[in-house]
């Protein structure tokens, strides 16, 4: 026993490996995410849709593009932000990630929102910057001025009452929404303006009497 109590107490010691270098120099989260050959990353706070800034590419097009076009972008900004909550790791990039994605998506929504109220019935209509109105993609005004310069051309004035009839719904179906209200006086003015392009057509035609046939005996 005795022997036992004068050995020496010896601190245990673990041997330490050496650190990898993923260990030295931790790599930080990577946001690479793909989906239906759309490629998107979060760098420096911005996210990239094919390397571009989508902050900026929906600045610049949000009022270009059609609604399809953003309603796929919203769908994968969705996927991307259901990837990023399963596989994100760290937590203040997950939060700026999210918090971006949601403010792109409440544009987005907001603008394929006012394109489905525009394109109601199968009839759109904007008034560009430059205060053209454009009515299915055709520029009401640009028209009246070919059929005033052209007013013998038939097939340019059954086009022009095509595009008064689809004034006339805006007109009747369309009264106090708030996307109607703003080119509401524009609308007015080129309906004004055709019917009397057309009323000019139908008073410049020769009304004859009806023949007379003499009766035979």
């Amino acid at each position: 026993m005795t022997e036992l109590r004068n050995i020496p107490k010896i601190t245990p010691q673990v041997d330490q490996l050496p650190l990898s270098e993923r260990e030295k120099h931790p790599q930080k989260q990577g946001w690479k995410f793909s989906i239906e050959g759309q490629n998107f990353d979060f760098k420096n706070g911005k996210i990239l849709l094919n390397q571009q800034n989508l902050a900026q590419h929906i600045k610049d097009n949000l009022s270009h593009l059609g609604a399809q076009y953003w309603t796929a972008v919203a769908r994968r900004l969705g996927k991307y932000r259901d990837w990023a909550a399963v596989n994100g790791t760290d937590p203040e990039e997950i939060s700026q990630l999210f918090g971006l994605i949601s403010a792109f998506l409440t544009k987005i929504y907001g603008r394929v929102k006012k394109k489905f109220d525009e394109t109601e019935e199968g009839i759109g209509f904007v008034l560009d910057e430059d205060g053209q109105f454009l009515l299915n993609g055709v520029n009401v005004g640009a028209c009246l001025k070919m059929v005033k310069r052209f007013p013998k051309r038939r097939e340019a004035r059954i086009f022009l009452k095509g595009l008064r009839r689809r004034l006339a719904i805006l007109q009747e179906n369309r009264s106090g929404k708030a996307s109607y209200e703003k080119v509401r006086e524009t609308v007015t003015r080129l309906a004004n303006e055709i019917d009397q392009v057309l009323g000019q057509e139908e008073s410049s035609v020769i009304s004859l009497p009806p023949p007379h046939f003499r009766k035979l005996t």
